[in-house]
């Protein structure tokens, strides 16, 4: 029989969910699920309220998949002539009703009920691309980071990890924007490091981190191709997000595609939609994250497919 989610897509607009992943055909424990899920949208208020204190937000239940590994629910603030709310900014000022918290500030706060400081702290690794600009990219996670590290947060996400390390089923837990009845989150917080989230132990860390690499899936639009020496940056633009982007090209399974006559060779030329998965290596520079020179790469080129 076949997971689904039911909720309409009206539902799901402005949704966020919380996703308990298991070995297929295994279903996950209804007291540890619901008991997780309870302290998953106390966590939501929380982290809500410490972004923005002046307005009021309850958590409302949409779905549940089948197995309760997927729990579906919208965020909600309380309008009511709250003329100074960030989150209102966008929004009717006067407006009175509950009404579903913008997708930014909902994805920041999401983020930091689930995932701990102290894992792989993107939001390209844990969201996906999603055709987020950087500036938005940038917004969420500087809402992300303001908010996770707070005790009323910390609290609820502790006890979270506490009551998925009861049931040995759950293999990872995730978050994300639910879009469709088999959306499943871009990446998992792995059962192995559940100890980590509740705060029993510290990871060890025995310099501060002064480079790392971002991964990203992007939908894009080749610009200027390569075909003689393919290695160089080729140049790419994303929809309806001004600027481009230069990346050496490293995929040696596409170069090898490309060095063959006829084939792919053929279809490569400008203006055609490409999927990539890119690494962006980033440096510590004065307390923030700057791009490394020649710091982009595309990793493997996913569409067109390589045959």
């Amino acid at each position: 029989m076949p997971e689904v989610i039911d909720a309409t897509p009206e539902e799901l607009d402005g949704a966020l969910a919380f996703y308990l992943a298991t070995e297929p055909g295994e279903l996950t424990d209804l007291e540890v699920a619901a008991s997780a899920a309870i302290h998953w949208a106390k966590g939501l208020k929380a982290a809500a309220s410490a972004y923005d204190p002046t307005a009021e937000y309850r958590v409302t239940l949409i779905a549940a998949k089948p197995g309760s590994s997927n729990w579906i629910a919208r965020l909600e603030e309380l309008r009511e002539k709250v003329e100074n709310s960030k989150l209102n900014q966008a929004a009717e000022r006067t407006k009175a009703g509950w009404q579903k918290v913008p997708l930014i500030v909902r994805l920041g706060i999401g983020l930091a009920v689930v995932v701990p400081l102290t894992a792989k702290p993107t939001v390209d690794y844990w969201l996906g691309n999603d055709g987020f600009s950087e500036t938005q990219k940038q917004e969420m996670e500087d809402i992300y980071r303001k908010v996770s590290d707070l005790p009323a947060v910390k609290a609820q996400r502790r006890a979270i990890y506490k009551e998925t390390q009861r049931d040995r089923k759950i293999t990872g837990v995730g978050t994300g924007i639910p879009t469709s009845d088999k959306w499943k989150p871009n990446n998992l917080l792995p059962a192995n490091r559940f100890a980590e989230a509740e705060g029993l132990f510290d990871p060890q860390v025995t310099n501060e981190e002064i480079e790392r690499t971002i991964p990203q899936t992007l939908d894009v639009v080749l610009v200027t191709p390569r075909l003689e020496n393919a290695r160089r940056a080729w140049t790419f633009r994303q929809e309806g997000i001004p600027g481009t982007i230069n990346a050496e090209m490293t995929d040696r399974q596409f170069l090898d595609a490309l060095d063959r006559p006829g084939g792919i060779r053929e279809n490569i030329r400008a203006n055609i939609p490409m999927r990539i998965e890119l690494e962006i290596d980033q440096k510590r520079v004065g307390g923030e994250w700057k791009l490394k020179q020649r710091g982009r790469r595309v990793a493997k080129v996913i569409s067109p497919a390589v045959e």
